[in-house]
């Protein structure tokens, strides 16, 4: 029994590294979309970054500060400002392309769940 577990494993395994194999190697080869990538990748960096951002400018950081922690372009702390302002209140960036999604878990509305009996 333990020979099939781990041969079951094993084979799993093997399976999910050949899988990122191909995924990897599979988007290497699209030249055209590569500037819209990088683009896409800039804007997901800021949303990422720009609540730091903010936090660090409100609680008096220099510039020069910002831009080694978060590295950044001195162009960016403007531009993140300017979102941050931006954003509706409570707002969380979307996961970046390509990661799968959580399941949601049930609303209950804030209240507590019910106690078996």
């Amino acid at each position: 029994m333990k020979r099939k577990i781990g041969l079951a494993l094993a084979s799993g395994l093997a399976l999910l590294v050949a899988g990122c194999a191909s995924q990897s190697s599979s988007g290497a080869g699209a030249g055209s979309t590569a500037p819209a990538t990088t683009e896409t990748a800039r804007n997901f960096n800021l949303a990422v970054k720009c609540p730091g951002v903010h936090w660090e400018k409100t609680h008096g950081w220099s510039n020069q500060q910002i831009m080694q922690q978060e590295s950044l372009e001195e162009s960016d702390i403007p531009a993140c400002e300017q979102w941050v302002q931006a954003q509706p209140k409570g707002y969380v960036p979307p996961p970046p392309p390509g990661t799968p999604v959580a399941a949601k878990a049930p609303s209950t509305g804030g209240a507590p769940a019910p106690a078996p009996q």
